[in-house]
């Protein structure tokens, strides 16, 4: 039986201990809000220790596990995770048999997999036997952790200097090495957001371009008053690139850009060379093209690089593909005005987000966008800036594990 709008029947559940003896769910009550509103309030008390707290169904016709969303750093105490079937691909049918399970048994899982045709997000232990095949780069889009830690970001004056840079002193600035704390783990894509997965989110399933897509940060976010990172934090406007992601991935799970730290410290893999790979200013100008040539597809002679696929090259190390080369990548953050700082960056920070003036964005790792590319502009570190309106540049989204960190530069 299909209704008008989505129905649970023979509605029961089921609450899964944590793997703490201190720490346990109960009192999980499921209720529809039937017939003045379909949505599904699932409720529940958590007791000791804060944690994710996972939130899954399944009924008849679905009979594996489907998530209906994430609870992050939940506190003891009750919770309320509401889920909307209006908003899901089972908009309009009847769900007899529903089970709804919750548990906050935090298995970290290094993988996660949101489903952009299906919606729901699924979590992995390991990359799918035969690897991360195309339709990961189409109708699948997938995440790899990256840990909480502190991390070395930046270059050091030497760098920039070895490798030709047209204006030393000012690079050194821009880009200069300094101890970030990042005190969450956080999700970055696997691949570059690619033409096949933007037409699928878009409903156009059966797009074969592997492409980084072209697309500009205010069609990611949306341009409307009152989304303006990090002001306003994770808002992004209904229309949105990164609002139709999220209605795929489940309530609770926060699909954004990266922060432009987050995404260097995810690039670098935990290194502190040149590239993820090496590199250093004892080694020639040969050898650090050939640790390029491995992990990047770029050139200093060779136009439309842009045009290429994803996943040609090596990953970084943690898993990541094309983090340098190809298009440079959007990133959260506003263009800090270097020549009002005159201490540079900040030799140490916890969870920086960034200037909360400002209009131009930043783009990280920009290689030229296809034209004559000069190595200094593969730096992990490479910082450019372009109009949030530009439709010239591609992205890889982040899930967020975290609530927004402190700003960075307001006292400097």
């Amino acid at each position: 039986m299909v209704n008008a709008k989505a129905q649970l029947s023979f509605l029961v559940f089921a609450a899964a201990l944590a793997a703490s003896a201190a720490t346990s769910i109960s009192n999980v009550v499921v209720n529809q809000r039937w017939p003045w509103s379909e949505k599904v309030d699932v409720d529940f008390i958590l007791s000791g220790d804060a944690s994710e707290v996972h939130v899954s169904a399944r009924w008849d016709a679905h009979p594996e596990p489907y998530a209906l969303g994430m609870l992050n750093d939940c506190a003891p105490g009750h919770h309320r995770l509401t889920w909307d079937p209006a908003a899901s691909p089972f908009a309009g049918q009847t769900l007899t048999g529903f089970t709804v399970t919750v548990t906050n048994e935090v298995v970290v899982r290094d993988y996660a997999v949101i489903d952009l045709v299906n919606g729901g997000c699924t979590y992995r232990s390991a990359p799918p036997e035969g690897g991360w095949t195309d339709e990961y780069k189409s109708t699948k889009m997938a995440f790899r952790r990256i840990p909480a830690g502190t991390y070395t970001l930046g270059e050091s004056r030497s760098t920039f200097a070895y490798l030709n840079h047209w204006d030393v002193d000012e690079a050194a600035k821009m880009m200069s090495r300094r101890t970030v704390v990042l005190t969450n783990d956080f999700y970055v894509g696997i691949f570059k957001y690619t033409e096949a997965q933007h037409a699928c989110l878009m409903g156009a399933v059966g797009a074969s371009s592997f492409e980084p897509v072209h697309i500009s940060y205010d069609d990611l976010r949306g341009a409307l008053p009152g989304i303006d990172w990090p002001t306003t934090g994770y808002t992004v406007s209904e229309g949105s690139i990164v609002a139709k992601l999220r209605a795929k991935a489940g309530t609770g799970i926060v699909v954004d850009l990266c922060e432009e730290e987050q995404w260097e410290a995810a690039a670098r893999a935990g290194k502190a060379t040149f590239w993820p790979n090496g590199g250093t200013v004892d080694e020639s100008m040969e050898v650090l093209n050939g640790y390029l040539d491995a992990i990047a597809i770029w050139s200093h002679a060779t136009a439309l690089l842009d045009q290429s696929p994803v996943g040609l090259k090596n990953d970084n190390g943690w898993g990541l593909y094309d983090i340098v080369g190809l298009d440079g990548e959007w990133v959260l953050d506003k263009v800090v005005d270097y020549s009002s700082l005159a201490c540079g960056l900040p030799d140490f920070s916890v969870n920086p987000t960034g200037i909360s003036e400002g209009s131009n964005r930043i783009l990280r790792s920009a290689n030229g966008n296809g034209k004559k590319t000069a190595i200094y502009d593969l730096l992990p570190c490479r910082r450019q800036m372009a109009s949030p309106d530009k439709a010239d540049y591609s992205t890889r989204f982040c899930i967020h594990l975290s609530p927004l960190g402190s700003l960075t530069f307001e006292d400097l």
